[in-house]
């Protein structure tokens, strides 16, 4: 099964439809992680077929999106949130709580704009950077976790 995570896009309509016109074919199920929520809604016409998740970021004023979420996919609890309410801007340690507290196998997270993977105490810590506006020099980037029978695999991607 392979899930893509990408967060902040901010507006860039345009970075969100080249991510799903580059990766539909071999994804099973978005998670989007706040701040751009509303570059969801022509997507979602788009790709009616596609599981797309959500929470909400900090810059999605008036959102009834939750700001945390958990789901469980081929076996493996995956927490999401945007990550400004964990502090994650000084480290990781409200995730690591976080993960503590629900037995998560992934947290994916955002609000930096940096990517970032961390493997500790057997959870992945994934930040897929942004999707519209990176702040680490890099290109517009997204987070490919799979998860296979022999483990789980996560890899980031920059978009063509």
């Amino acid at each position: 099964m392979r899930v893509v995570a990408f967060s902040d896009s901010h507006r860039n309509h345009r970075n969100v439809s080249r991510l799903f016109e580059q990766t539909c074919l071999t994804t099973d199920v978005y998670i989007f992680l706040g701040d751009g929520e509303d570059d969801l809604d022509g997507i979602r016409a788009l790709y009616p077929e596609k599981t797309i998740l959500q929470v909400a970021g900090n810059c999605d004023i008036g959102s009834k999106e939750a700001r945390l979420s958990m789901t469980e996919l081929a076996g493996k609890k995956i927490v999401f949130c945007h990550g400004h309410m964990q502090g994650v801007r000084y480290g990781i340690s409200g995730l690591c709580d976080l993960a503590t507290q629900t037995g998560a196998d992934v947290v994916l997270y955002g609000h930096t704009h940096e990517r970032r993977c961390d493997y500790i105490d057997g959870v992945y810590y994934i930040n897929p950077g942004s999707i519209g506006l990176p702040r680490d020099g890099l290109a517009p980037s997204y987070a490919a976790i799979d998860i296979l029978p022999s483990g789980i695999l996560c890899t980031h991607a920059e978009l063509e």
